[in-house]
This record gives C-alpha cells, structure tokens and sequence, in this order.
C-alpha cells in the first residue's frame, strides 16, 4: 500500500482516546477490538492520521501516568499519517497548514485547489508512530505541564472570541464623526463589559466554576484597556494605529469599510505575521496574500458564518475548530454531531466548497472508524 493508494482518515479526538486506552486497559470489554484496530484500517486501506491538536487534547488529561502511556501505544503503531513542514520534526498544526498555504500562493498556485494540492504533496507524510511522535517519551511528559497550562487561554478563546465591544456593522466614515469616551463613560462600558464576559464564560462551559469564570471576565478586560486609546487621540488615528498593529496599512482603512471587515482583515493578517518566520517570507510581502484563495481559512471562515449558534463553547471547540481544516487534507474527516451538521450548512450555502472537502462524516464510537 502507498501513499497514492491508501485513504488517510483523520479520527475525532474522542475516536483516539477511547480507542488508546481500550487498547492499554486490560480490563476493558473493547480490549481486542481495540487492539485489532490498526490492523483492520490497514487491511481496508486506510490510514490515521495525527495532528498537533489531537495529540495535545490527548495529553492534558489529569492522570500523568494516562497521558505516557497514551504516548506510548501511538509509538508502538507501525503506520500513521501525520503533516509536517519539510525540515522539521514533530506534529503539524493549524500553524503548519497555514503557513504552507501562504507559500503555496506565494509561489503562483492561482486558486484554492492548487493551494490544497500543494499544501497536501508538500506536507502530508507517514510513518511509524516512532517517526510522527519521537521515540523519547520523557519529550511529552515534559511538554505536557505547559499544554494544561494553555487550557485557561483556550477556554477565554472559546468562550469570548465572539464577543463584542462595539457594533461592528458601522463604517470607518460613521465612527469618525464620534468622540472618544470619557474616563467615566469608559468605567461603565468595562464594568458592564465584564459583567458580560462572566456570564459568558460561565454559560460557554458548565463545568466552569465562578472563579474561573471571573478570571477570565478579568483578563478580557485587561486586554481591552490595553488597546484604549489616549484621551486626545482622533477616532481615525485609533483606527490606524489599533488596525496598524495587525498588519493593515493606513490606506487600507477607507471611509466605507465596516469595523467586522476591517477586524477580519487584521486577524488574517495577524496569522499570517505569526507563520511569517515558518515560511520563509518577509511579512510585507505575505500582506498580498488573498484570504480566499487559502483552503483553512475558507472552511474555518464559511463554518463560522453559517454553523450552528452552540450554546456551550468549551476549550475543546478551538482544537475542532482547527480539526475541522483537515477536510481539505484527508480522504476522510471525522467529527461530532454539530460539526457533521455545520459541514452540511456550508455545502448548501456555498457549493463551490463542496469540491475542496473529502468525506466529512460521524462515527458515534471509534470501532466505526473502520468500514
């Protein structure tokens, strides 16, 4: 079986942990089904596939002794696939994937499918486990304190990253034709807006306790004051600055812009300032990169426009906010129930994506990964 031949399939991340420790737990009634996995994939024609976001989900569970020996059985696989920018060593990500569409277009792929074609000949590889994960183990016990730690800003990213401190439907033009607020007027905005953020956080995750909740409120907050403005200052010139800081130039923000077209602009740019280094490209010249012709962010740009409003938005969704890209790169993409319902959404509404996805579909335990 090549590569050629064989279909990658990418598990959801339930899929790998159920499936691993089945496999590890002598006890357990999945056992033998799930350690005559592999096999059978591979007796289909099939290959799994591991990313840097499974792996990490993988890791920050509280039993460190859990977390090795998951390690442990993804190394003792014989076959696997994985993406990785050419040179380097470890898992891919989101990070990867983006920064090898950038060069992709950089380098004259016209449309979005030749950026995916690209993207997937140059970065989708397979291996043994050994060769995706390391064969020290000691690497991941390591790491492992430092990925829990992230939960706290990936939870704050989940649960307010759709939250708004202004309407973002007005125009450059309306907005400066307004005063920048009073001291007082400030305190009022950031007392409600923090009351907000609370209420958010504690609805985004259920499981999240008051204090957590309110860490989070605190830590919004401080990250909006830090990008408020002098009293003196013009509303045009805290355009240009706030936006100048992302990566847009002052004659990008014309007066008939709206702020939420502006906002997407400087997050796309803010991505690409970060992959810059990874790609080998200068950031100014990275700026004249489109972000419709790069296939992860049309499918994470088209998901979030048309999915579902999810009521609870735990840190997890950020990992499947980033598995969900893996649709332009596998053969086969498995996800969650609002997912698989989201992917539909989009199909029906933009149909010219339909050609980019393989096979998006929904095994409800992971002995149905296999056909």
């Amino acid at each position: 079986m090549t590569l050629l031949t064989a279909a990658i399939i990418a598990p959801d991340t339930s899929h790998w942990a159920d499936w691993i420790d089945a496999a590890i737990r002598p006890t357990s009634p999945k056992g033998q089904v799930a350690r005559d996995l592999h096999q059978r994939l591979l007796e289909q024609g099939r290959i799994p596939f591991l990313s840097w976001h499974h792996l990490e989900e993988l890791l920050v569970v509280d039993d460190p002794a859990n977390a090795s020996a998951r390690v442990a059985y993804l190394q003792s696989l014989p076959m696997m696939a994985w993406m990785r920018m050419p040179g380097e060593r470890g898992l891919g990500g989101i990070v990867d994937i983006l920064a090898a569409e950038a060069i992709a277009y950089d380098s004259g792929c016209q449309t979005v499918a030749e950026v995916r074609d690209h993207v997937r000949s140059r970065l989708l590889t397979t291996g043994t486990g050994v060769a995706a994960v390391g064969e020290d183990g000691w690497v991941w016990d390591v790491a492992r304190p430092l990925m829990r730690e992230r939960r706290q800003h990936i939870g704050m990213v989940s649960a307010l990253s759709g939250m708004r401190t202004m309407d973002e439907g007005q125009t450059v033009g309306q907005l400066c034709k307004q005063e920048i607020r009073a001291p007082a007027d400030r305190q009022k905005v950031m007392a409600m807006t923090h009351r907000n953020a609370f209420f958010r956080a504690k609805a985004a995750d259920p499981r999240r306790s008051d204090a957590e909740a309110f860490e989070m409120a605190n830590d919004f907050v401080l990250r909006v004051m830090q990008e408020m403005p002098a009293e003196d200052v013009t509303v045009r010139q805290l355009l240009v600055d706030t936006y100048g800081r992302q990566g847009i130039d002052e004659h990008e923000i014309r007066d008939e812009c709206t702020v939420a077209e502006l906002s997407e602009l400087g997050t796309f740019r803010s991505h690409l300032r970060l992959v810059a280094e990874k790609a080998g490209i200068h950031f100014e010249r990275l700026k004249r990169v489109s972000m419709q012709r790069l296939p992860s962010w049309r499918i994470a740009d088209a998901l979030k426009r048309h999915g579902q409003e999810r009521p609870t938005r735990p840190g997890s969704d950020v990992h499947d906010q980033h598995l969900a890209v893996l649709a332009a790169y596998t053969d086969v993409l498995f996800v969650d129930k609002r997912t698989l319902e989201d992917f539909r959404r989009v199909k029906s509404k933009e149909t010219e994506l339909s050609g980019l996805f393989g096979t998006v579909k929904r095994a409800s335990v992971f002995e149905a990964i296999v056909d």
